[in-house]
């Protein structure tokens, strides 16, 4: 089930949420190479897919998070919160994730579709299915 993503607490909120868009939820650590690595590639997903509403989360305290997503001009390109409600660590934990950085795609009725690497093929096609809805 979609993570409440109004119990985040967003450090940077770009794109609003608006009734009927799929959701992706990105789960991060400003401490991971490969999450680094990541952030020029989730940084066009709102261009790409204006109708998925992209929010990239991380467990870390806010001012480890902000003072990093300050400093990374494309982390100012999309939503990044902290999940001071272990919303997101309950995602993981349900759907038996281990590892980050992770992604989680939603249907417009907040139905998980697909989970797993956010640089992954099938990331990309289920963006493009879920963005075309």
């Amino acid at each position: 089930m979609l993570p409440d993503i109004n119990a985040l607490t967003y450090v940077n909120k770009v794109q609003e949420y608006r009734p009927g868009m799929s959701y992706m939820v990105e789960a991060f650590a400003t401490w991971c190479p490969p999450c680094r690595g990541m952030i020029p590639h989730l940084a066009k997903i709102p261009t790409k897919y204006p109708n998925v509403y992209l929010v990239s989360v991380s467990e870390e305290d806010v001012a480890t998070v902000e003072g990093f997503a300050s400093r990374i001009s494309h982390m100012k390109e999309y939503n990044v919160a902290c999940d001071t409600n272990k919303e997101v660590r309950s995602l993981m934990e349900k759907n038996n994730c281990k590892g980050i950085p992770a992604a989680f795609l939603f249907n417009k009725d907040g139905e998980l579709v697909w989970s797993g690497h956010p640089a992954s093929n099938e990331c990309e096609e289920h963006l493009s299915k879920l963005n075309s809805l």
